[in-house]
């Protein structure tokens, strides 16, 4: 037997010529197939068909009835799609091109070679269960293709709320540093007044020690105590704070700048840190009570240390570090 499933690979016959469809039975069952019929007409043929498809159908193109075979396998496509092999002692081209448009498995010509009608039936069987297999596995495979679509969508959501999530929380990030640096910015500010304030005390308490020591005179003790009590108001650290404040709002500003310039002193990163700030010249003067002279002389040094002319602003060369 041919046929290794567990069901039988069952063939429908349909011949309108009773000795030709006894043959076709007995030849049929020889070769280890069932046999589902045989039927004289396209009615009978149709009605058992759609209640109970065989496998494959062997056909008569010329049946007895309204309906000949090549009606029939129209509607077997439309209704139930089984494979058809036609069997036929006419050589007509216009049933032969009818015939075609039904896409049948093949042809047997009448009279038909039980050894040829053998191969045929083996042949049909084999390309019949091949499709089998390979529908089964494209089902299989669209199935795979569904779960793994249905897991990438789940994948795709759950990034893109983890996306939204980490989107909300780096927004919520850059107001806080936003928020962070104004007030960093609004602390530096004070820092700077207040060490304005200080050097404005130093020069007053200096001044008033000089008056004293050219006159020779002895002081009132009111303004030595008001000289004490100047000399102990003084920031001593109040620069430290500025540095502390600036290198929190701009990070790595002073090493990236000593890196490209490690001879620049001390005042100098100082002087750099303001002119970053969009200090002027005066406002450089006002704040480091220096004179306005003295503060262009600096600004006119730092220029030839970090070799740039005088047409290139110095804010902006700043500004990429």
């Amino acid at each position: 037997m041919i046929s290794t499933t567990v069901e039988p690979f069952k063939i429908g016959i349909v011949e309108d010529s009773a000795i030709i469809s006894m043959t076709l039975k007995k030849l049929v069952e020889q070769y280890g197939y069932q046999v589902v019929g045989p039927f004289g007409n396209a009615d009978e043929a149709l009605t058992c068909f759609s209640s109970g498809p065989p496998d494959l159908i062997l056909m008569d193109i010329v049946l007895n009835g309204s309906m000949d075979g090549i009606g029939l396998a129209r509607e077997i496509n439309r209704r139930i799609h089984i494979p058809i092999i036609y069997i036929t002692g006419h050589s007509d081209e216009t049933k032969l091109k009818r015939a075609k448009s039904t896409a049948p498995l093949g042809y047997i010509i009448k009279p038909f070679d039980p050894k040829q009608l053998q191969i045929t039936l083996n042949m049909a069987f084999r390309k019949i269960e091949t499709d089998k297999q390979l529908l089964r596995y494209q089902k299989r495979l669209e199935e795979m293709v569904n779960e793994k679509t249905y897991d990438l969508q789940r994948e795709i959501e759950r990034r893109k709320t983890v996306e939204s999530s980490l989107v909300r929380q780096n927004e919520e990030l850059v107001a806080l540093n936003k928020e962070l640096k104004l007030k960093n910015q609004q602390i530096m500010t004070k820092t700077l007044k207040l060490y304005q304030k200080d050097q404005l005390l130093k020069k007053l308490t200096k001044s008033l020690l000089e008056k004293r020591d050219k006159e020779k005179k002895v002081i009132n003790p009111e303004i030595v105590k008001i000289i004490r009590d100047l000399q102990n108001h003084f920031e001593e650290h109040t620069l430290d704070e500025f540095e502390i404040r600036f290198s929190d709002i701009y990070q790595g500003f002073n090493e990236r700048l000593l890196k490209n310039f490690p001879n620049l002193t001390p005042n100098e990163i100082r002087l750099c840190e303001l002119i970053k700030l969009n200090f002027t010249t005066k406002d450089i003067s006002n704040l480091t009570l220096r004179s306005v002279k003295s503060v262009e002389i600096a600004r006119y040094r730092l220029r030839k240390k970090l070799g740039i002319g005088k047409y290139v602003n110095l804010a902006t060369f700043l500004a990429n570090f």
